[in-house]
């Protein structure tokens, strides 16, 4: 709840002013794909994990009227799975949250309502066993789909959307007695799809 009354100050607090704001608030849930992560332990094959669900929460401004400032939180849990020794098992999680600001093409002609979309913003990684080293990083994405109005206020909305990490983080793991595994991934590059309602005041 913390996460997203800040992310609502921040929004309105970058966007551009106005003497009457359209604000969105824009829940959604959706899936992005897994990831593979090479192993720095000798003797310890890479970890992988298969695609998760998402959630996610947007807040936007409408600054004209084919154009909007977008914010959006969007975290995900991985479950990675990794033979540690040949016969013991390293299993560990990790959160990939994603905190990005930018901008929204959206003509409003139509029964549909596609849209384009580019933002910025930081990377947030966690492990759940495990220590990360550089758990935050420079993240980017560029999104696109449509909205379709439900009623005056309501629309439903859809969307696909790649992610690209600049910064690698890297995963200390226990694989048994005196043994640590570090998993690390050469790049942190994802697709989602995620869908919800938009609601506007």
């Amino acid at each position: 709840m913390r996460l997203l009354l800040t992310l609502a100050v921040a929004t309105l607090a970058f966007s551009p002013c106005r003497a009457e704001r359209t604000i969105e608030l824009v829940p959604v849930i959706g899936i992005r794909n897994g990831l593979d992560l090479s192993s720095s332990t000798p003797g310890v094959p890479p970890a992988e994990a298969d695609a998760s669900g998402t959630i996610g929460f947007g807040v936007n401004v409408q600054i004209r009227p084919d154009g909007w400032f977008e914010s959006f939180l969007d975290h995900q849990s991985l479950s990675f799975a990794g033979n540690a020794g040949g016969s013991q098992v390293t299993r560990f999680d990790v959160a990939v949250d994603y905190l990005q600001f930018g901008g929204r093409y959206q003509p409003s002609e139509g029964r549909v309502h596609p849209f384009v979309s580019a933002a910025i913003g930081l990377t947030r990684f966690g492990s759940n066993p495990g220590d990360v080293g550089n758990s935050l990083g420079l993240s980017g994405s560029l999104g696109g789909g449509v909205q379709i109005p439900i009623s005056q206020r309501t629309a439903f909305h859809l969307e696909v959307r790649g992610y690209a990490t600049i910064d690698d983080a890297a995963f200390a793991v226990a694989c048994g007695p005196g043994c640590v595994a570090v998993f690390s991934g050469s790049g942190w590059y994802q697709f989602g799809a995620r869908a919800g309602l938009a609601f506007r005041m």
